[in-house]
C-alpha cells in the first residue's frame, strides 16, 4: 500500500510540475527556444520583423503618425535606444516626461499591434551626442574607463540602470507589456576593451533589476572578431550587416550561431541598413539599391532569421544632439535614407518592403493603410536683424585661470563657450595644439581666423593675427560640434592646450559659456524691438560688429497662416544653429553641405505670427540695408556631388571604416 501511495504522490507531483512549466511556457512571456531555433512569444512560435525608430528624434506630437506608417507596412514590432543622457542630462535630475516618455512611445505601438526590442544601453551609439553617454561622467573623473569595469563607471551605470528598471517593469511582456526583449550595451565587440567583466556585470545587473526571465541579447557586427567581445554568456547574441550576396547572408548568420549555445538558436539582424548616415562635408554617398535591399531581406527571411529594418524611420538632431565620427560631426538630419524620411514621406523603398511583407505566407500582421502625406508648406522669407553681436551674448558659467579650461571643467556640455584675455605684448603666429571642435578667432571684434580640429584630416592649429596691438582683447568662440559616438573616448571639447602667441604663453584668460537669450526672444519680438539698441545686456568691452551680415544673434518673424512641416533655407547663412518659438531645431553649416535646409516639424508652429532667432557664428551672405533674408521652403535639401546606387553593398560598420566617405570641396576656404 505505502508504495502504491508512493507512486501515486511522486505522479501527481510530476503532473503538477508539468502542467506548471506548460502554463509558465503559454502564460505571457518571451524566450528563445535554442533548440528549436526560434522564439516563443507566449509559448507559441514567433518572429518579428521590426523597424528602429527612436522617440527622441521626433516631435513627441508626432509620434503616433510615425509610428503608424511603420504599422502600415505590416511590422510586428519596433525598436528604439534609451539614451542615458536624453533622460539624465545633468547628474541626478532625471526626466522620463514629454518627449523622453519611451514608456508612452512603447504602448502606442502597442496599440497599433507592434511589439518593442528595447535597447537599455549603457552605450547607444546611435550617431547620438557621446553616444548616449551622459557628458558629466568624464567631469569630475577625468580618466575614467566608460564601457569598462571601472568602478566609477559601474557604480554610475548601477545607479542609472536602479532607476531606469522602475520605468521598463511594467513593460515587459510577463507584465501585459509590449517590450520582447532587452538589448545591453551596442556593438561591444567593435570597441577596444574587450572587458568580458564588465558585460557580465550589465547581464547581472539587468537581470537582479529587470528578473532572470527577462530576454537579454546582445548586438554586434557580423564578424567573428566583433563577437568575440561582444558576445555574452547566457544571452542572445544577434549580428547586423547591411544588403549583400546571399553567400555572405549565410556566412554572418554561421557566425552567429557559433556565439549561440550548441551552435542552435534562432537567426537575427538587429542592424539591416537600407541606407546610411551622412557627416557634415560628405560630398559623395554609397548606398545600396532598393533591389539589392529586398533581395538580401528575403534571402534572411526565408532562412528563418527575424530583422530589424536600420533605420526604418530616422528622424532628426534637433538642438545639439548630434554626435560626431572620428572624422567628422554627423548632419542635423537623421533623414538616413531610410524608406521613411524625416518629414514622414514614403521613399520607394517603403513601397517595396510594403509588397514584400503582403506576399508572406500566413503573416498575420497585415500591412495596413499607410495614413497620407504630411502637408508642407513655404512661409515666404523672413526679414531678420542681428539683435544682439556675438560678443555681446549673455555669458555663464564664468571663470578666471592661468590657462584656458575645457568646456567640462566649466560644466558646460552644449553649444560654445568664449575664451578672452588681454594681449600685454602683441605677435603675429597664434598656436593652439587642441581646439575641440571649432575655434573663431577675434581681435578685439575683428575676425581673423578658425582653428580645427580633424575636419576630414584636416587640422588648424596656428593662424596669423592682423592688425595687433598690446592691450589688444584676444577672443576664441569655440564650438562643441558633438561628442564623439564611435568609437567611445573621452571626448572633452573646449581649448585643451596652452596657448602661444610667437612662442611666448598667452595667460590669464577668462572663459564662459555663452547662453543665447533665446527665453527673451519672444519678449523682444512682442515689444517689436528688432534694432539690436538698448538690449539690456552687459556690454562687452570688445569693439564687437554690429553690421548687418555679422556674427552674432537674429531675430525676425514669419506670420503662419495654416500650419504645417516647413523647412528652414540657410544657404545664404554660414554656420550656426536656428531657433523655432523658443525651440533650437538644430544645425546649420551651409559653407560645407550636403544639408542646407532645416526641417521645422508642425507642431512647433503657431496660427499667426511665430519668431525665429538664428546664431550665426561666421557671417550672412543676403543682407539688404539693416535686415537679411531668410526663406521657407516646402521640401528638404540634402544634395551630394554623386549618389552611387550598388546592387550588392555592405554597409555593415567594419566595411564603412574600411571605405571612408570623401570630404567637401570647400574646405580649402578655412
Amino acid at each position: 500500500v505505502m508504495n502504491w501511495a508512493l507512486v501515486l504522490v511522486v505522479s501527481f507531483a510530476i503532473g503538477i510540475t508539468t502542467a506548471n512549466r506548460h502554463a509558465r511556457e503559454n502564460a505571457l512571456s518571451f524566450v528563445v527556444d535554442y533548440d528549436n531555433d526560434r522564439f516563443l512569444l507566449d509559448g507559441k512560435p514567433f518572429r518579428y520583423i521590426s523597424g528602429e525608430i527612436n522617440y527622441f528624434r521626433i516631435h513627441p506630437d508626432q509620434w503616433l503618425d510615425r509610428l503608424k506608417r511603420v504599422r502600415a507596412l505590416g511590422f510586428n514590432a519596433i525598436q528604439f535606444y534609451v539614451p542615458w543622457n536624453w533622460h539624465e542630462t545633468e547628474r541626478g535630475k532625471f526626466d522620463f516626461s514629454g518627449a523622453r516618455d519611451f514608456a508612452r512611445f512603447s504602448r502606442l505601438a502597442e496599440s497599433l499591434g507592434m511589439y518593442t526590442l528595447l535597447r537599455m544601453g549603457p552605450y547607444s551609439c546611435g550617431e547620438w551626442e557621446n553616444g548616449g553617454l551622459p557628458y558629466w561622467l568624464i567631469v569630475n573623473d577625468k580618466d575614467i574607463r566608460q564601457r569598462t569595469n571601472d568602478t566609477r563607471f559601474t557604480s554610475e551605470v548601477t545607479r542609472w540602470f536602479t532607476l531606469l528598471s522602475t520605468q521598463i517593469v511594467p513593460l515587459l511582456r510577463r507584465n501585459g507589456g509590449p517590450v520582447l526583449m532587452v538589448q545591453i550595451e551596442n556593438e561591444y565587440g567593435s570597441y577596444y576593451a574587450c572587458d568580458h567583466d564588465y558585460t557580465a556585470f550589465l547581464r547581472d545587473l539587468t537581470w537582479k533589476l529587470l528578473g532572470r526571465d527577462t530576454q537579454l541579447y546582445t548586438t554586434d557586427g557580423s564578424g567573428e572578431g566583433y563577437l568575440k567581445c561582444g558576445a555574452v554568456d547566457g544571452v542572445l547574441a544577434t549580428v547586423d550587416f547591411g544588403p549583400t550576396s546571399p553567400q555572405n547572408v549565410d556566412k554572418y548568420f554561421s557566425i552567429q550561431r557559433k556565439y549561440l549555445p550548441k551552435g542552435r538558436g534562432p537567426l537575427v539582424n538587429s542592424e539591416f541598413y537600407p541606407g546610411w548616415l551622412v557627416l557634415w562635408g560628405q560630398t559623395e554617398q554609397q548606398l545600396p539599391s532598393d533591389e539589392a535591399m529586398i533581395s538580401t531581406t528575403k534571402t534572411m527571411w526565408d532562412k528563418g532569421a527575424s530583422i530589424n529594418f536600420y533605420m526604418i524611420y530616422g528622424g532628426t538632431n534637433f538642438g545639439f544632439w548630434n554626435g560626431a565620427e572620428t572624422n567628422a560631426p554627423v548632419i542635423t538630419s537623421y533623414d538616413y535614407t531610410a524608406p521613411i524620411s524625416e518629414a514622414g514621406d514614403y521613399t520607394p523603398a517603403y513601397w517595396q518592403i510594403r509588397n514584400w511583407v503582403k506576399s508572406i505566407p500566413e503573416w498575420t500582421n497585415e500591412p495596413t493603410t499607410p495614413p497620407k502625406p504630411t502637408e508642407k508648406k513655404s512661409y515666404g522669407t523672413a526679414e531678420m536683424k542681428l539683435k544682439i553681436p556675438l560678443l555681446q551674448m549673455d555669458k555663464a558659467n564664468c571663470h578666471a585661470s592661468t590657462n584656458p579650461v575645457s568646456f567640462e571643467d566649466l560644466q558646460w556640455q552644449f553649444g560654445y563657450v568664449i575664451y578672452y584675455t588681454h594681449l600685454k605684448t602683441c605677435g603675429t603666429n597664434l598656436t593652439i595644439e587642441k581646439v575641440h571642435d571649432f575655434g573663431y578667432v577675434r581681435l578685439s571684434g575683428k575676425p581673423q581666423g578658425r582653428f580645427v580640429k580633424n575636419f576630414w584630416d584636416k587640422n588648424v592649429t596656428s593662424l596669423s593675427l592682423k592688425g595687433c596691438q598690446n592691450g589688444d582683447i584676444l577672443e576664441i568662440i569655440v564650438e562643441n560640434q558633438g561628442r564623439q559616438t564611435y568609437e567611445t573616448i573621452n571626448d572633452f571639447k573646449g581649448i585643451l592646450s596652452p596657448v602661444f602667441l610667437d612662442g611666448h604663453p598667452v595667460t590669464e584668460w577668462i572663459q564662459c559659456g555663452i547662453d543665447g537669450p533665446f527665453e527673451k526672444i519672444d519678449q523682444f519680438v512682442r515689444e517689436g524691438d528688432f534694432s539690436g539698441e538698448d538690449n539690456d545686456l552687459e556690454e562687452d568691452s570688445s569693439e564687437s560688429d554690429g553690421s548687418p551680415g555679422a556674427a552674432g544673434l537674429y531675430l525676425g518673424e514669419f506670420h503662419v497662416d495654416k500650419i504645417a512641416d516647413t523647412w528652414v533655407n540657410m544657404t545664404s547663412w554660414e554656420k550656426g544653429h536656428v531657433v523655432v518659438n523658443g525651440h533650437n531645431i538644430g544645425r546649420y553649416w551651409s559653407k560645407e553641405g550636403p544639408q542646407y535646409n532645416l526641417y521645422v516639424p508642425a507642431p512647433l508652429l503657431r496660427l499667426g505670427r511665430n519668431v525665429i532667432a538664428v546664431f550665426e557664428l561666421a557671417q550672412v551672405n543676403a543682407c539688404e540695408g539693416d535686415s537679411c533674408a531668410l526663406p521657407f521652403s516646402a521640401q528638404a535639401d540634402i544634395h551630394f556631388d554623386s549618389v552611387t546606387h550598388e546592387d550588392s553593398h555592405k554597409l555593415a560598420r567594419n566595411a564603412f571604416w574600411e571605405s571612408p566617405l570623401k570630404r567637401g570641396p570647400h574646405f580649402s576656404d578655412f
